[in-house]
C-alpha cells in the first residue's frame, strides 16, 4: 500500500473514494456530478480540495511548458479556476483511473482536453492578476468582485491560498449554472 505524499491517507483509500464519487455520473443520477461544488457535501468538498491540492502540484510538476500554464495556489480565489479545476480533476480521473478508460480517451485528453484548459489558464481563469498569483501575490483589489464575492476572514495562510472550511462553504453555494432548484 502506498501512501499519498500531500494527504498522508493510503492511495487505495484515495482511490476507493474516488471511484465512490465517481459512481455518482451514472445516468441514473445524473444530477450529483462530483466535479460540480454546489452538488458535494461539506464532507465532498474538503475530500475534493485536498485531491485538487494533489492535481494542482501534479500537474504543475509534469505539465507546464511555460509560466502562463502554472495554476498558482490561489485558484480557489479565482472563481473560472475554482468551477473548472474539479472538471480537469474527473477528465484526468476518466482517462486514468476509470476501469473503463479507453486509449482513446486517454489521447482525447491530452490532444484535446488539457490544451484547451492551458489555453484558458493563460487566456481567463485566473483574471488580470495571474501575474501576481503566479509569484504567490494574490492582489484582492485586481479581484475585486471575487474578493466581493468571498467574504471570508482571510488571516494566515487562507490569505495566501483561500484554503478554508469557509472558502469551500462558498464554492458549494456558488451557482455555476449547474443545478437549478437545488
Amino acid at each position: 500500500m502506498t501512501t499519498s505524499i500531500t494527504t498522508a491517507v493510503p492511495t487505495d483509500v484515495r482511490r476507493d473514494r474516488i471511484r465512490q464519487l465517481a459512481a455518482r455520473t451514472s445516468p441514473k443520477n445524473p444530477a450529483r456530478p462530483p466535479w460540480s461544488w454546489t452538488n458535494l457535501t461539506s464532507d465532498e468538498a474538503a475530500w475534493l480540495d485536498d485531491a485538487l491540492d494533489e492535481f494542482v502540484e501534479t500537474y504543475n510538476r509534469i505539465h507546464v511548458n511555460s509560466v502562463d500554464e502554472v495554476i498558482p495556489a490561489c485558484w480557489r480565489l479565482h472563481p473560472a479556476a475554482a468551477q473548472e479545476l474539479p472538471v480537469q480533476f474527473w477528465a484526468w480521473w476518466s482517462a486514468h483511473l476509470d476501469p473503463t478508460a479507453t486509449t482513446a480517451v486517454v489521447v482525447d485528453y491530452y490532444q484535446r482536453v488539457l490544451p484547451g484548459f492551458q489555453t484558458r489558464l493563460s487566456t481567463r481563469l485566473l483574471g488580470k492578476a495571474a501575474v501576481n498569483c503566479r509569484k504567490g501575490r494574490h492582489t484582492p483589489t485586481i479581484d475585486r468582485d471575487l474578493t466581493d464575492a468571498i467574504s471570508f476572514d482571510t488571516t494566515g495562510p487562507a490569505e495566501a491560498t483561500g484554503r478554508s472550511p469557509e472558502t469551500r462553504r462558498v464554492l458549494r453555494e456558488m451557482d455555476f449554472g449547474t443545478v437549478e432548484g437545488r
